[in-house]
């Protein structure tokens, strides 16, 4: 067959194509995006050729007079009768439910037949501009002449079509009274209803909502209201911009119906049988204006198969070279020239590649492959080609036989026996991807200051001034009593981008907040201690918290000093650990922030406000089991069945995090060991644990977890590590690994949370990203009276839309120093002495208070507050929102969250 000669890639290409149209792995159509191909005829005979071509290729689909696979062909003369006059997807549809392929079952094309009323309508100059109950009793007109059932039923309502009714006396009263509202009027209004629930709420078929950029379940409007506006804004607009917003619309429906018919079916036979994808095929015309629609009808596709996540059509269009114009297989612009066609070289064999190499859902609508067509050879010179037809596998019972065996073996499970069975195989699992369609309050994406971090570093360090000559002013005219609390913290970021690392700033905030707060308490109150505070800085990442910490306990013993303990220790490293450990040799109370590591506990003295690692941990390896969290490139989701641990072993938190969830998680998790700088600096090269690796560089790293992640693509990567050493990793995991393109899941811990809510990650569709964080985002209704007053606190005094607002970080802060008043306020109480040995007594006896960050219930013995609260936030393109919560947020019981998931399926862990 000349169309296809042979050499040159085409025998690769046949192949290539037959196996994108029966894919060998049926999840294949629901999840691998294909570009569409344009084939390109060159020479003197190039529409004859471009004919032959699209013969051959046709004979492929329909060898014995009966479709094999579903597909629509438009010709040239109907792609340049249609050109700026109407859209093409009109004729595709129609075409595509002719003859479909035995016992595959009727498509069922609802939304696109829908759409087709409407633009039908919208085309047609005669036709009246409709308002949005006109529209609907329209398309409800044309949905009954397509459907015998619907059309008996309307009839049962009256004999005309506008529901009139006919006959004698009574009979015609009792018709219009009764048979019509039930017959006629309340199934056209429940079937608009229907519609307008499916394409603008729903989140799973909302497809119409998405194109239109219409929040789901956030508009009042009906669909055909929205619909009716537009059809009016386009009728008034040039035809042919028109016609290309309709083939927009129609194309949407289409391939909304098609990723939904492709769907592998549990109990269909007819679904089941649907093992091919469709073929669009389109021969181009040679005149500029026709190949022209042909190439934007190409580039529309794309978009649409990419915004409704459709992988269940093949796109091919031939094309004398003269009228081509579209984008070479390498995604280059090409020249209109013919003569750029035939100079392209083996361009089957790299569209055959492309064919066999697609895998998930591009982030960005794929462009059409350009590919030129070999040279013909004539018949009487070389045989040719042999295009053998498409063959999907045939099964050897037929759907009704297969459904009436199917209905013998139900009736026999349903005795009693059988019922039980019968109930776990046809339970259909949830799908649902956790995040991504909830009504939650999000954490929205913050404003990064144009202030330097130091300048707010001082502007916080000033306000703690402030409060601290107020309380000498006060105490000095008055019979107050102050004391001083010593907060010992990290240096601030060096640059600006350092803001999404550092939390010197928004613990500094928290400290200020409280302390005015504190005060306020004590002027109105006798019984109360005045708190100044006396802040340290410990130099980057902690460096001098040893020092400062012994500086801290001489100080402590100098009569009169009137320190009463320190809050602070942000990060969980070997030097903070020593600090506490210091302190506590003092007898210093110490309330930590943010830190979280089990390790920091070295000794009585020593609590903190945050949840520990171990609780933490618990929670993400539930949630990384058992929630929907993997994508698996359909919109559907599952958990993860494998997962990968990168942590720092000479990081305290990052160590000991990513070894408790190891060991939570089980399913052997496979641990990637990376120490920035290197192994140089202490630890001594050894010959590793089974299921551990060391990595020297970001790099290797990336592509360590890359081949983790291509061997098993439900594997999460669960990042101990912190955030900078993060930003690098996606850096290279993106475009410098075997993983381009893929889908990448992530759960990261309270680390990441700052540079997350900052959009640090937002560039990047291919990650899907879960972090961990202490505090529900500002307006989320289960917040406290408390919690409330500190987010608007906070706001005032440094903007709603400031970047520590929603990461936790400054709020932790005001609870440690809540914490430490409160047994301060009990010993003055008590004793009327506030001594660091009174305050110690008042933290073992327990304390139990309503903080910004959760209810603080810290009874006898315990370190860490019961049921913490802690917040598993999913990273979106507009902000982070809640995925699970679990802890005590108020001391009401409705105040706890004690489940997470769909309808709350799984229990939180509760602390003994």
């Amino acid at each position: 067959m000349p169309g296809f000669t042979e050499g040159e890639g085409a025998e690769e290409f046949i192949e290539a194509l037959k196996g994108a149209v029966v894919p060998r792995d049926r999840k294949a159509k629901g999840r691998d995006l294909l570009p569409p191909v344009l084939l390109l005829a060159d020479g003197e005979r190039a529409a004859a050729h471009a004919h032959q071509a699209m013969r051959g290729l046709r004979r492929m689909l329909y060898p014995d007079g009966a479709k094999r696979v579903p597909y629509a062909v438009l010709g040239p003369d109907e792609i340049r009768d249609a050109a700026g006059r109407r859209p093409l997807t009109l004729d595709l549809g129609r075409e595509l439910c002719v003859d479909v392929p035995r016992r595959t079952g009727r498509l069922r094309l609802t939304d696109f037949f829908l759409t087709r009323d409407i633009v039908e309508l919208a085309l047609d100059p005669r036709a009246p501009e409709p308002d949005g109950r006109a529209l609907r009793d329209h398309c409800y007109a044309q949905r009954i002449a397509r459907g015998p059932l619907l059309r008996a039923l309307w009839t049962l309502g009256g004999d005309s079509a506008e529901g009139g009714t006919t006959g004698p006396g009574w009979v015609a009263e009792l018709r219009r009274l009764l048979m019509r509202p039930l017959c006629q009027l309340l199934p056209r209004w429940w079937w608009g209803r229907r519609r307008t629930r499916l394409l603008l709420r729903s989140t799973r078929r909302g497809w119409y909502a998405d194109w239109r950029r219409i929040n789901h379940g956030r508009t009042a409007d009906d669909f055909f209201e929205i619909a009716a506006r537009l059809l009016r804004t386009e009728r008034g607009r040039d035809r042919e911009a028109a016609v290309g917003r309709w083939e927009e619309l129609l194309l949407h429906a289409l391939l909304a119906d098609l990723r939904r018919a492709a769907r592998p079916g549990r109990i269909s036979p007819w679904r089941r049988r649907r093992r091919t994808r469709c073929v669009f095929l389109l021969e181009l015309p040679e005149d500029a204006a026709g190949a022209a629609a042909g190439e934007r009808f190409l580039e529309r596709y794309g978009e649409a198969a990419r915004d409704t996540r459709c992988a269940a059509v093949v796109v091919v269009a031939v094309s004398p070279a003269g009228g081509a114009g579209v984008s070479r297989a390498d995604g280059a612009a090409s020249s209109p020239a013919g003569g750029a066609a035939a100079g392209e070289s083996g361009g089957l064999g790299r569209a055959a590649a492309r064919l066999r190499g697609a895998s998930g859902m591009p982030s960005r609508a794929p462009r059409p492959l350009r590919a030129a067509l070999p040279a013909p050879v004539p018949e009487s010179e070389s045989e040719g080609l042999d295009l053998d037809p498409v063959s999907p596998r045939t099964f050897r019972l037929g759907p009704a036989a297969e459904l009436t065996l199917t209905g013998v073996v139900v009736a026999a499970l349903l005795s009693a026996p059988g019922v039980w069975l019968l109930d776990r195989v046809t339970d259909e699992p949830d799908r649902g991807c956790l995040g991504g369609a909830s009504s939650e309050v999000v954490a929205g994406r913050p404003e990064l200051s144009t202030d330097s971090p130091r300048k707010q570093y001082e502007d916080a360090r000033r306000l703690i001034r402030e409060e601290n000559a107020r309380v000498d002013r006060e105490v000095g005219d008055g019979d107050g009593t102050a004391r001083t609390v010593v907060h010992i913290g990290s240096d601030v970021a060096a640059d600006p981008e350092g803001q999404r690392y550092n939390a010197a700033v928004p613990e500094l905030r928290g400290i200020a907040l409280a302390q005015r707060a504190l005060n306020d308490e004590a002027r109105n109150d006798s019984q109360k201690v005045w708190l100044r505070v006396d802040s340290r800085n410990a130099g980057g990442d902690f460096g001098h918290a040893p020092s400062i910490a012994r500086q801290v306990a001489e100080d402590a013993r100098k009569k009169g000093s009137g320190i009463i303990g320190v809050v602070g220790f942000s990060k969980s490293l070997m030097q903070t650990q020593e600090a506490v450990r210091i302190l506590g040799g003092a007898r210093i109370p110490v309330v930590g922030t943010t830190a979280t590591a089990d390790l920091m506990q070295v000794n009585g003295y020593y609590r903190r406000v945050a949840p520990t690692d171990s609780r933490e941990a618990a929670i993400e390896a539930d949630f990384a089991r058992r929630g929907n969290i993997m994508d698996d490139g359909t919109g559907s989701c599952s958990p993860a069945r494998a997962a990968v641990v990168v942590k720092d072993p000479r990081d305290l938190y990052s160590d000991e995090i990513g070894t408790l969830f190891a060991g939570r998680f089980g399913a052997r998790p496979f641990t990637l060991e990376y120490t920035p700088g290197g192994r140089s600096g202490g630890i001594a090269e050894g010959p590793g644990q089974d299921g551990v690796a060391r990595k020297d560089s970001i790099g290797e790293l990336a592509d360590a977890v890359c081949e983790r992640v291509i061997a098993n693509p439900r594997t999460v990567v669960y990042w101990a590590s912190r955030a900078l050493q993060f930003s690098a990793f996606l850096d290279d995991f993106g475009d410098n690994t075997a993983c381009e393109g893929r889908k990448l899941t992530v759960l990261g811990g309270n680390d990441l949370t700052t540079a997350a809510l900052a959009g640090e990650y937002a560039d990047r569709p291919w990650l899907r990203l879960y972090h961990t964080v202490h505090v529900l985002p500002a307006g989320h209704p289960r917040l406290s009276d408390i919690a409330k007053k500190f987010n608007a606190d906070y706001a005032r005094d440094f903007g709603s839309h400031d970047l520590w607002r929603d990461d936790g970080r400054a709020a932790l802060a005001y609870d440690a120093m809540q914490l430490l008043a409160e047994a301060a306020n009990r010993a003055f109480r008590s004793t009327d002495n506030v001594e660091r040995s009174n305050v110690q007594i008042g933290l073992d006896n327990g304390i139990r208070k309503q903080g910004a960050s959760g209810y603080l219930d810290v009874g006898r013995g315990r370190s860490v507050p019961r049921d913490k609260p802690l917040v598993i936030l999913h990273h979106t393109d507009r902000g982070s929102e809640p995925v699970l919560y679990c802890g005590a947020f108020t001391q009401n019981p409705a105040g706890r969250a004690t489940h997470w998931g769909p309808q709350g399926k799984f229990s939180c862990p509760r602390d003994s």
